[in-house]
């Protein structure tokens, strides 16, 4: 059985940053709580002399370890660096490093020595951890005759910062060693929304032992709902809750005025309301256009989302996302619920970290006021569009063509077409200039679309026009809000499929627009769609279908249909 070693969230995600998501090699110490295996801070060494191939601590690195060292209760726990890819070990040069360090710091009974490496193609063995774009192996090394035995070390991830962050609290800095009447605690600075400004410490066994909340006004600590019986990353928003509820109403009352969601709504008075801070949104898909989405809104003051999706951040998710190297590895839902509550602490988030067919969509949709069908699921999206319309929701379906070259923004609300019928044959008949196609590669296997590249402005375009008309849609149709007489526009012309085209030449634009001075790129058509009168979704009352029951359409009878054409 590997040997434990605590090492606090906040301390590998700033790992990740100054040396997962680099070239190698790169180093920095570790440092921790006196006398405990437990990490929880990192100096990164940015002015060593370092090659592709070696690490070699710097002297500042010595100057910085002493002065941390005397400035807080934190101690020298060992070195990380980082290894050119297929290198997760130890070397004989850092084996006889790590003897040379016992030496020089006799009160180290181990030391800590993991190896970074940008090897995350292959299962993780119980020492390691992903990073970001990398993965961590754990070491550490003791003394022994002879010399010294180094041997891997079981990794135990201290989830601080996410548990703060799904709680809401915005610490004013990572926790730091303090030492309060000889036993030694990490500290931060933070503010509990609907409460006030506390100090929070942690203990070693934290999250199994409560952390001590003490307000700013200096009254004496506050009494913490601690549940053992709530998942650890969970227990920290139960308690916030709980202090929320139990805490004193004057400073209630002043944090209410700095933390409620009127702050949101400053800089769009008239073209925004206040009522969004009381709608939720069904948002499936949580990828580049689904985390925009999520995030515009939470800024734009909706209060309470629904998320969907199965899969996990990955690095390559990065470059067209709003996750940060800290999300991968954490269930995009859940990285996403994280994003929405850092931007508002208020906000409500309901997350499934799982297919939307093992989501029970009857509820999901039925408790939300919009629904965001944000996947490239085609079947996801033909069932939420048939949840949608049978319940009386609107929903916006956004779109990106190949290589985001273009895309389309659909519209389907009571009384209009819907989105089956928007899209019968429609994708099969638009032709990409350049390769074709306008559809990406599908595996059918999974349902998805097969990633492929495209500018993260040109997601965005198709992006910011889908959450325009979603906002308007949040809106009464009488409210005079200017994003809400947008949406009912489109809803009154019934031009409820907008194309949109961000190259020169592009596809239909090129003929449409031929001639047309100051013409260039970034053009839409708004088209109308007309609602087939045999449609089990939006046709004739008396045959439309439960979604309950829904079926994949047979995909011989939708090729013969569109022979006919």
């Amino acid at each position: 059985m590997l040997t434990p070693v605590r090492v606090a969230d906040f301390v590998l995600d700033a790992i990740a940053t100054r040396i997962g998501a680099v070239a190698p090699e790169q180093g920095g110490a570790l440092l921790g709580l006196p006398g405990l295996d437990y990490v929880t801070g990192f100096l990164h060494d940015a002015g060593a002399a370092a090659t592709g191939t070696r690490y070699q601590n710097s002297d500042r690195l010595i100057a910085a370890i002493a002065e941390r060292e005397s400035s807080t209760a934190a101690r020298f726990k060992g070195i990380v660096h980082s290894h050119p890819a297929g290198m997760p070990v130890p070397s004989a040069q850092d084996r006889s490093e790590y003897a040379e360090s016992l030496r020089l710091n006799p009160q180290l009974a181990r030391y800590l020595a993991p190896i970074v490496t940008h090897d995350v193609d292959t299962p993780l063995a119980g020492h390691e951890v992903r990073l970001g774009p990398a993965r961590i192996s754990f070491y550490g090394a003791e003394r022994a005759d002879g010399g010294v035995e180094v041997a891997p070390v079981r990794p135990v991830v201290v989830p601080i910062l996410r548990m703060l962050r799904r709680a809401g609290v915005q610490p004013d800095a990572d926790p730091a060693a303090v030492d309060v009447e000889g036993a030694a605690l990490l500290a931060t600075d933070a503010r509990i929304p609907g409460f006030g400004a506390v100090t929070i410490l942690f203990g070693a066994d934290f999250p199994t032992t409560a952390p001590v909340v003490l307000p700013a006004d200096g009254d004496g600590p506050l009494s913490v709902r601690w549940d053992l019986g709530v998942p650890a990353i969970e227990r920290m928003a139960a308690a916030v809750r709980a202090v929320r509820g139990g805490g004193r109403a004057r400073d209630r009352e002043a944090d209410d005025a700095s933390h409620d969601a009127a702050p949101l709504f400053a800089r769009t008075e008239g073209i925004l309301s206040p009522a969004l801070a009381d709608r939720r949104v069904l948002i499936v898909g949580a990828g580049s256009v689904g985390s925009y989405l999520a995030e515009t809104m939470a800024r734009s003051g909706v209060g309470a989302f629904t998320v969907v999706d199965p899969d996990t951040v990955e690095p390559a998710n990065l470059g067209r996302s709003g996750y940060r190297v800290a999300d991968v590895g954490l269930a995009k839902a859940r990285a996403l619920a994280d994003l929405v509550l850092s931007i508002n602490p208020r906000a409500r988030v309901a997350l499934h970290a799982a297919r939307h067919d093992d989501v029970d969509l009857a509820a999901s949709v039925s408790e939300s006021d919009l629904v965001v069908a944000a996947t490239d699921d085609p079947r996801a999206q033909a069932r939420l569009g048939h949840f949608a319309y049978w319940l009386g929701r609107p929903a916006v379906f956004p779109g990106l063509y190949q290589g985001a070259h273009g895309g389309e923004v659909i519209v389907a609300a009571p009384g209009t077409a819907c989105f089956t019928c928007a899209t019968g044959g429609v994708r099969a008949d638009l032709q990409d200039t350049a390769s074709g196609s306008v559809a990406a590669p599908t595996d059918y296997g999974t349902g998805r679309l097969v990633a492929e590249p495209g500018l993260l402005a040109d997601i965005h375009q198709v992006a910011a026009v889908a959450v325009k008309i979603a906002l308007g849609l949040l809106h009464d149709a009488d409210d005079e809000a200017t994003v809400a007489r947008f949406a009912q526009g489109i809803l009154k012309a019934g031009t409820t499929y907008a194309v949109l085209g961000h190259e020169p030449d592009y596809w239909i634009f090129a003929d449409l627009m031929r001639g047309t001075p100051a013409q260039y790129a970034y053009q839409s058509l708004w088209l109308s769609v007309v609602s087939r009168p045999d449609c089990a979704v939006c046709g004739e009352p008396e045959g439309r279908t439960d979604p309950s029951a829904y079926q994949e359409p047979d995909i011989d009878v939708i090729r013969a249909l569109r022979g006919a054409r």
